[in-house]
């Protein structure tokens, strides 16, 4: 079925989008139940991680099951693979979030050829571009995208994207804190 769902929705060259999520297990004969980050808010509890890959549309094309404990990032270069073995797609643009893409896949990623990738910098490697002038927050156009290079990310297309619902939320929460302090 799925190799169907491949052939049919999966273009070369597009984009493949991959996440995991978990649902509590209330049990205690599935061996793939483990208890780890619970996304649901239950924690203690037994839990069972499932990956989904989908179309640009969204549209579900394979799943796989993973241990309760299982880190989101070690499932996504199984996953890639997985694509170019099973399902024959050479040319392809992952898509994940900060925890699905650590830098190990994005390295091996840059060493293979046709593969491509969309995520998010995490805050630690955001600050030395503004440090160094190279992200400028003045600059976000009125769609708050800002498009810039960094000699950090050589060949790599950089696109910050500025969300003002979290800027306040987090100027609030900032105020707060230094209220309390």
């Amino acid at each position: 079925i799925e190799k169907k769902l491949a052939k049919r929705h999966l273009i070369a060259g597009g984009l493949v989008l991959y996440d995991l999520s978990s649902s509590y297990f209330e049990g205690t004969t599935c061996p793939l139940a483990k208890r780890g980050y619970n996304r649901d808010g239950k924690h203690g509890m037994l839990q069972v991680n499932y990956g989904l890959l989908t179309d640009a549309r969204g549209c579900p094309v394979a799943v796989s099951v993973h241990e309760g404990n299982t880190a989101d990032s070690t499932t996504f270069l199984p996953e890639v693979q997985r694509l170019r073995t099973s399902f024959g797609v050479e040319r392809m643009v992952m898509v994940g979030d900060r925890g699905m893409i650590s830098q190990k896949a994005i390295q091996e990623m840059r060493d293979s050829d046709g593969i491509g990738w969309i995520t998010a910098l995490k805050g630690v490697s955001i600050r030395p571009l503004i440090e160094q002038g190279q992200l400028q927050l003045g600059l976000f156009d009125e769609r708050n995208l800002l498009e810039l290079s960094s000699p950090d990310y050589p060949g790599e297309r950089l696109v910050a994207c500025r969300n003002p619902q979290l800027a306040k939320l987090r100027a609030h929460k900032r105020e707060a804190l230094l209220c309390a302090t």
